[in-house]
């Protein structure tokens, strides 16, 4: 009896295909600026963000990028925006790891305010 071939050596698997934009992208490589460690703490979270906006400043493809990201709700940062931002720009993060409350002065649960509170 011969063994199933694994998923890998399968010829007829289908995996999602990349975007085009992502080959000109100037993150490329770059993850750590764009997704937190476990347990970042807020200072950290607005000074990684900071760097990973500049890059995304000179990026040729900033648009079609945070266009991805709003239509497939990502996590992280992308195309110049943080998942607060595509957030309070109306669109649903999958997956946020808290938004900021402005009108408490605090962060509060994602899951409150996706909600829709």
């Amino acid at each position: 009896m011969s063994a199933a071939p694994s998923p890998s050596s399968r010829s007829d698997v289908l995996l999602p295909a990349v975007p085009s934009w992502q080959a000109a992208a100037v993150c490329k490589g770059r993850t750590d600026l764009f997704f937190p460690k476990r347990s970042e703490r807020p200072e950290a979270r607005e000074r990684r963000e900071r760097a990973a906006a500049m890059l995304c400043q000179k990026c040729p493809v900033r648009v079609p990028c945070q266009q991805d990201a709003r239509e497939n709700r990502e996590y992280g940062f992308w195309g110049g925006e943080s998942e607060h931002e595509r957030h309070l720009a109306g669109y649903k993060v999958a997956a946020p790891v808290g938004l900021y409350d402005a009108r408490k002065g605090r962060r509060r649960a994602a899951l409150t305010a996706v909600a829709g509170d």
